[in-house]
């Protein structure tokens, strides 16, 4: 039986349509996937005033790690499942008593424990604010010393084109919000208020190989 050239035609047209309506939903929910992002080798920051005019305590550590999941949205980047953690032992502010004391004082729970400073937070949306640079709000739970409180931070943050993201942003911790006494050595007692300030770069996560058939 000899099919006319007219339908063979027809039906191919079909074929490519269909295939091709098929790889646009794919690109479409591949782009609309999350994408995971992590970050390693952070810098977290802070400055607190003491009793003492014109005298600071300034500490850093860039121990600061972390991941999150950037969805593209047309306002700018949706961030999901956001987690951060920061190792307390890196936390160093040039003096190793005022160091022990810190972390005695501020960060050492009733049972003896120092547990990492952590931050939460199920999502954040961003604005644009150029083709690459967008303004992050962030609203979450800070865990310090295991006692969790709400916490807000607002991050600039500029992408590159391999997807790579800049952030950096400050904020205020306060003390007594977590129960912790302002630390005092020699006469000398530091302010409520701690202002912190984040710097770090978000990459994105290596492809996972394992169990992949070769």
């Amino acid at each position: 039986m000899r099919i006319p050239m007219h339908r063979t035609s027809l039906t191919m047209t079909l074929a490519v349509m269909v295939s091709a309506a098929a790889t646009n939903v794919a690109r479409a929910q591949t782009a609309d996937d999350p994408k995971p992002v992590e970050v390693r080798g952070g810098t977290a920051s802070f400055d607190v005033t003491t009793s003492v005019p014109a005298l600071n305590v300034h500490g850093k550590s860039n121990a600061l790690e972390g991941r999150v999941k950037v969805r593209r949205g047309s306002d700018g980047p949706l961030l999901e499942k956001i987690e951060a953690t920061l190792p307390v032992k890196t936390l160093a502010t040039g003096l190793s008593l005022r160091d022990e004391h810190m972390r005695k004082y501020v960060f050492t729970t009733s049972d003896g424990q120092v547990p990492d400073v952590r931050f939460v937070a199920d999502k954040a949306a961003c604005s644009k604010v150029s083709a690459n640079q967008s303004t992050c709000q962030l609203a979450g739970d800070l865990v310090i010393r295991g006692t969790a409180r709400p916490f807000a931070i607002a991050l600039k943050v500029t992408e590159d084109s391999g997807g790579t993201f800049h952030a950096s942003g400050d904020s205020i911790v306060k003390l007594s919000t977590y129960g912790i006494e302002r630390p005092s050595q020699l006469g000398v007692s530091t302010a409520d208020e701690v202002k912190l300030k984040l710097d770090f770069t978000a990459r994105p996560s290596p492809v996972a190989t394992t169990g992949v058939a070769k």
